[in-house]
């Protein structure tokens, strides 16, 4: 039976695991970490019975995505919340621009730019899954790009042309100049840690609005290890092994094919193939030198991470008192101001310097997931973009960053009880994939997506060395929580093994 390791327990590993073992493999799973999850796992940060989201939290990729879809995680336990107002961006007069589930509730937020927005999403909507299918999809994307090239006709290349530029000058097209409306649209590209002026900016922000409406922004009940949880389970009922506390050391190798890995203990396991979920750094750390060709290995090792995340999870004796209505009832804040502002701190971030108002993600998770907290209580989820490394002390960023929240929430620093700081370098001590806190697995700049991510040579999951396949955040289609890699990963090494990909039952 051939015999295959997968390094790392997050939810990219754990797709894999499943498509290998229902195929008959003998699959094992090693994870550093004393639990599986990776990016997708929740904790008691603060208090007994306030659940925080460690890293991803609102995961609409998730539910989009056919990876995950076709597992049926929902007979594994898992349940998904979905918040009827996904998302708010709240503005010093008060006022908020929020991203609800319906359109039109949409539209009466942006005020006199609600026309444009209406008009965008009669067009995209319905189009939606296509959209995220052929986004997601391995490449080429050829029968997606065709699909939609021939439902949008003309206005096709109009919104390759908007997606392909910044999300600035996406927002500042469809809302005719409203600046305002224009930094609630880059709000949501500011997810990526890509500045709204950033060419590449305009997808990221348009696909998570159209996800909005199409599919919401939902949480799984009782945390994201819940998801992860579903993932194990179903993994497990295959056949797989999860094996935590199991830090892989070296991929080894013998002449121009992958034998086994050795673990930090020193034990080795020998395997006929092995499936590495890390990013493109770590994973050049752990092969010999000159195990891949030197262009490739150049290149792994100069692979580029964006900014950090700052985390601050909180435990509250209530609910945050944002001064604007919607902020109130919104699953997620995007604590940005205005379009400048949001601007300035993602630029400063980018540079290497600590954002004097950092833009902020933060997430109200028990407002509709009363699992989350005790009877009255809440969680509040926070990060900023910061960089990998900055010369300020932790407290400083600290201070910047609730001087924001307290800014658009006056009194929410008396409802803290309990609160959970972590830097990005602590970020990364907890998962090494995590190069500088960037749990994007590499800046998602143009030169870095696509075939360019990491390399041709690996855009497909193969690599040169005989035995090895790539998947994770540092792989096409990058970051968020939609398996896709891990499934094109597990399936290219079926097809070699001329093992019969398993697929969902009609």
């Amino acid at each position: 039976m051939t015999r295959v390791v997968v390094i790392g327990a997050g939810h990219n590993g754990l797709v894999s695991a499943v498509h290998l073992a229902a195929a008959g493999l003998d699959t094992q799973v090693l994870e550093h970490a004393p639990r599986p999850g990776g990016a997708t796992s929740s904790s008691e940060r603060t208090l007994p019975g306030f659940v925080h989201d460690d890293h991803a939290a609102f995961v609409p990729m998730t539910v989009a995505s056919p990876a995950m879809r076709e597992l049926e995680l929902e007979r594994e336990g898992l349940t998904w919340i979905t918040p009827a107002t996904a998302m708010a961006h709240p503005f010093d007069d008060g006022t908020a621009i929020a991203l609800h589930r319906d359109v039109a509730a949409t539209a009466s937020s942006l005020g006199a730019a609600g026309a444009g927005w209406s008009e965008a999403m009669a067009q995209l909507l319905p189009r939606a899954s296509t959209l995220v299918e052929t986004i997601l999809a391995p490449l080429p994307p050829v029968r997606g790009s065709l699909v939609l090239a021939a439902s949008l006709r003309r206005d096709g290349l109009d919104w390759a042309r908007r997606m392909l530029g910044s999300v600035e000058a996406l927002g500042l097209e469809l809302f005719d100049g409203d600046r305002r409306a224009t930094a609630w649209l880059s709000g949501s590209a500011q997810h990526s840690g890509l500045p709204p002026s950033t060419a590449g900016s305009g997808a990221f922000g348009l696909l998570l609005q159209v996800l909005g409406h199409s599919h919401g922004w939902p949480v799984p009940q009782g945390g994201m290890g819940s998801l992860s949880a579903a993932l194990v389970a179903r993994a497990e009922r295959e056949g797989a092994r999860v094996r935590c506390d199991a830090p892989v050391a070296r991929i080894l190798t013998r002449g121009r094919r992958v034998v086994g890995v050795r673990l930090a203990s020193g034990e080795e396991i020998a395997a006929d193939a092995v499936l590495s979920t890390l990013s493109a750094l770590p994973l050049s750390r752990m092969l010999e030198p000159g195990a891949l060709p030197g262009r490739l290995e150049r290149r792994l090792r100069s692979w580029r991470y964006g900014t950090g995340a700052f985390k601050l999870d909180y435990a509250l004796s209530g609910p945050v008192p944002w001064t604007a209505p919607e902020a109130r009832e919104a699953a997620v804040v995007h604590v940005a101001g205005t379009l400048t502002e949001l601007g300035a701190a993602a630029h400063a971030g980018a540079r290497g310097e600590l954002p004097e108002r950092p833009a902020l993600v933060v997430g109200q998770q028990s407002l509709f997931d009363r699992t989350r907290a005790p009877e009255g209580r809440h969680t509040l989820y926070v990060y900023a973009h910061v960089p990998a490394r900055y010369d300020e002390e932790d407290a400083e960023v600290v201070d910047r960053i609730e001087a924001q929240l307290e800014r658009f929430a006056p009194g929410v620093a008396e409802r803290v009880l309990a609160r959970a700081a972590r830097a990005p370098r602590e970020t990364e001590a907890e998962n090494p994939s995590m190069v500088g806190g960037d749990l994007g697995g590499g800046t998602l700049e143009l030169d870095q997506q696509l075939i360019f991510r990491p390399a041709p040579e690996l855009a497909r999951y193969r690599t040169p060395l005989r035995g090895l396949y790539v998947a994770g955040a540092s792989t096409h289609p990058g970051g968020a929580v939609h398996g896709m890699s891990g499934r094109g990963a597990a399936r290219a090494l079926l097809r070699d093994r001329r093992v019969r990909p398993w697929r969902t039952p009609r």
